[in-house]
């Protein structure tokens, strides 16, 4: 297990509800944790919530791998919900979230509660050719190009990619050639091209970071192509990425993605990365996020640096800097005196959410429209979207 996640993990039995919601938060989309971490945070969902200011652990599981132990605790708990129930979607969905191998393996525990078309596409997988899965891939790709965006069919794909690379069907070259040609063509990249960014990312082939970077200076592109380079950045992770993405992070609109890949890589380039960043910019906002990162790098040297940017005022719309701040002292086991004065008024904070009712009705999301993660909530909360109903 990484250093870092040994570190966070053990805060998700926190009894401290902001620590253990800021724990949790701090390890989404690193690639760092393992099907181990999945099975703490299902004790910290069965334990139950520690106070009012509490927050559901189970939504930020989904982005964790599951092991055959937690696959049989999610049927475990399925089979005891009924499907009206709250969480018989979340669970559902972290069995769709598997890998192909370990649901073919529990197939007949899981079949119930997974729909037989989208179970029976699963479980070919590993008996098809590489020419096989590249024509189902086609088929998956062409869809998505030509009709409303699906999440089952765009994951459906990035599945059979994982499948190509385990039956060694994606070249290094192909990845590099891919995202070549269509740089030179300077064309609108479709879910063909977002695909060889996906293949990337699960190769960790580190010879296109450059591509990948250059990417974020063409803000007209979709946000489902900044995530998914975002996402691959993160997945290579090495200090060619930090070095490279530092160069672009305060460009435009897309430094919400940028400084997001630099606050997931957690090493000490990285922090030195947005330390500098800190110093570079006087965007409010950026200056936030950079805040934010830094305390969930756990960095010690950024403390001072952000108490004093609370003082001046930032981007309390984005977010609640002094409850990142809080947990960062907490966690590096550090008595700040202002600890109590923080934690009172992050109470305040969410006492006020609680009460306050959202500006516009809240609107169910249809599986089709696609919204960034750090877009704010469809549901009118007025948080980002990955702080609320992601």
């Amino acid at each position: 297990m990484c250093g870092f996640v040994e570190r966070v993990e053990p805060y998700f039995l926190s009894v401290d509800p902001f620590v253990q919601r800021y724990a949790i938060e701090m390890l989404e989309d690193t690639y760092l944790v393992d099907g181990n971490t999945f099975l703490t945070g299902l004790k910290a969902v069965d334990r139950g919530p520690v106070s009012e200011f509490s927050s559901p652990v189970l939504p930020y599981l989904m982005y964790m791998p599951l092991n055959e132990d937690g696959l049989m605790k999610v049927v475990h708990r399925l089979n005891r919900l009924g499907k009206k129930e709250g969480d018989w979607l979340f669970y559902t969905q972290l069995l769709l979230n598997a890998d192909t191998n370990l649901l073919i393996a529990q197939k007949s525990d899981v079949k119930r509660f997974m729909g037989e078309t989208q179970l029976a596409e699963i479980v070919k997988l590993p008996s098809l050719t590489i020419e096989e899965l590249y024509r189902e891939l086609a088929g998956f790709t062409n869809y998505l190009d030509d009709h409303e965006y699906s999440q089952a069919h765009y994951d459906q794909g990035k599945r059979i990619i994982r499948e190509l690379i385990k039956k060694d069907g994606v070249e290094s070259w192909e990845v590099r050639n891919g995202l070549k040609e269509n740089d030179e063509e300077n064309e609108f990249y479709g879910f063909h091209d977002i695909y060889i960014v996906y293949m990337a990312g699960e190769l960790r082939e580190e010879s296109v970071v450059p591509q990948l970077v250059s990417l974020f200076k063409d803000e007209d592109e979709s946000d489902l192509l900044f995530e998914e380079v975002a996402n691959t950045l993160v997945k290579i992770g090495t200090e060619q990425v930090v070095h490279e993405v530092e160069k672009v992070a305060l460009y435009g609109n897309t430094y919400f993605y940028t400084l997001d890949v630099l606050g997931r890589i957690k090493t000490k380039e990285a922090e030195n990365a947005l330390l500098r960043l800190f110093d570079q910019t006087d965007d409010i906002t950026a200056k936030t996020l950079i805040s934010d990162y830094l305390c969930q790098q756990l960095s010690t040297g950024a403390i001072p640096k952000i108490e004093a940017f609370i003082e001046e005022g930032y981007d309390a719309g984005m977010l609640c800097l002094e409850e990142s701040l809080y947990v960062n002292c907490i966690m590096n086991g550090i008595d700040h005196p202002k600890l109590p004065q923080w934690r009172s008024f992050i109470e305040d904070v969410e006492d006020q959410s609680m009460k306050e009712q959202p500006l516009f009705p809240p609107q169910p999301i249809q599986s089709g429209n696609k919204v960034g993660r750090n877009d704010p909530c469809p549901c009118g909360s007025g948080k980002k979207y990955k702080k609320c109903c992601l």
